[in-house]
């Protein structure tokens, strides 16, 4: 325990007028060590009692350095392979290039206020937006457990508000066209096993010829979102293009290994909606028309929420909204032509 332990605290006047307040401490070592905590007075002030109080029970540690591209290459590489690691990287390396921090520590919010601004820049969706902070702060919080900072920016982050839209989901009609125009039966298979078990993209990718099922009519699916496996039901119509498939693809291990990757089989999929002439629509539809149909035809919302693997009920609920909002409008409609 140290019983000597001080921390100053002192500010400096910027071009704008405001104050930047820094942190200065010595070491039990002797050594004078500094950090920058931002133009927020308040804060500054229980970060330096905060740290007074690890510094006097000998629980302050000292931080590793690693620069950015070496942080954003040892993050990138702890993520499975898939469209989430592409993404985390392309996030993390586009905030290095606008921002240009030395590292984790660097990181200030500043710097994410001037990246959320390029991004609006750009043309960005809220969507988007919020979806590149999360990678942020998914690696910036990683960045704290492995003692690269002690805190981050991003505690408390207020993330913008998104609206509610109606998830697209694919009609009778366009289920027909966009099956017709899949240039292969492992494309077609690929289609409807997603409309008809609501898969995810990376689920149905990794899927392997020891997890499907024939007899019992189920696949195990492994890879997930939530971290859990789940079994999921096939219909017959699934169970019979599987086993058409089986011959053909048995030495590739699983039915889609080889129909691409996370990344290419985006290209590949645009082609044939382009082809079949209908709505743009992406995988992930497929998997939304799988959660409204079931929605429609009155399933149980928690058997939806454990066939689609949601986390909370809350996601689930969304497709049952979509579908209340139109038969409001049906009976606001029926009550109009009674008028008449």
């Amino acid at each position: 325990m140290n019983n000597d332990a001080k921390v100053w605290l002192s500010g400096r006047k910027r071009g704008d007028g405001k104050t930047t307040w820094r942190l200065r401490w010595s070491t039990a070592d002797g050594r004078t060590k500094c950090r920058s905590i931002g133009t927020d007075r308040k804060r500054a002030e229980h970060e330096r009692a905060k740290l007074a109080v690890e510094l006097e029970r000998g629980l302050w540690q000292d931080t590793k350095r690693i620069g950015w591209g070496e942080f954003v290459a040892e993050h990138v590489g702890r993520i499975p392979d898939g469209a989430n690691r592409v993404d985390a990287e392309r996030t993390l390396r586009m905030f290095g290039e606008v921002c240009r921090p030395s590292g984790p520590r660097a990181v200030s919010y500043r710097m994410l206020e001037s990246f959320r601004e390029h991004l609006r820049e750009k043309g960005n969706s809220v969507a988007t937006r919020n979806k590149r902070f999360r990678y942020l702060r998914a690696a910036l919080r990683q960045a704290v457990r492995r003692g690269y900072v002690t805190r981050t920016p991003m505690d408390g982050w207020a993330f913008e508000r998104e609206e509610q839209q109606i998830p697209r989901a694919l009609t009778a009609d366009e289920k027909g066209k966009l099956l017709g125009a899949c240039p292969s039966h492992q494309w077609r298979t690929f289609v409807f096993v997603a409309l008809t078990t609501g898969c995810r993209r990376g689920e149905l990718l990794g899927l392997t010829w020891d997890r499907v099922d024939f007899v019992n009519q189920r696949i195990v699916v492994t890879g997930t979102k939530a971290h859990r496996d789940r079994v999921q039901p096939l219909s017959a119509q699934a169970v019979a293009m599987l086993r058409e498939l089986q011959a053909a693809t048995l030495k590739d291990g699983g039915p889609f290994l080889s129909v691409g990757t996370e990344s290419s089989i985006v290209h590949k999929y645009r082609a044939i909606v382009k082809r079949a002439g209908i709505v743009e629509c992406t995988i992930h539809d497929l998997r939304r028309t799988f959660c409204t149909d079931l929605a429609r035809l009155g399933v149980n919302q928690l058997i939806v929420q454990r066939l689609a693997g949601h986390s909370t009920a809350a996601v689930t609920a969304k497709y049952y909204q979509a579908v209340d909002d139109g038969m409001k409008r049906d009976a606001v409609a029926k009550l109009a032509g009674n008028a008449g």
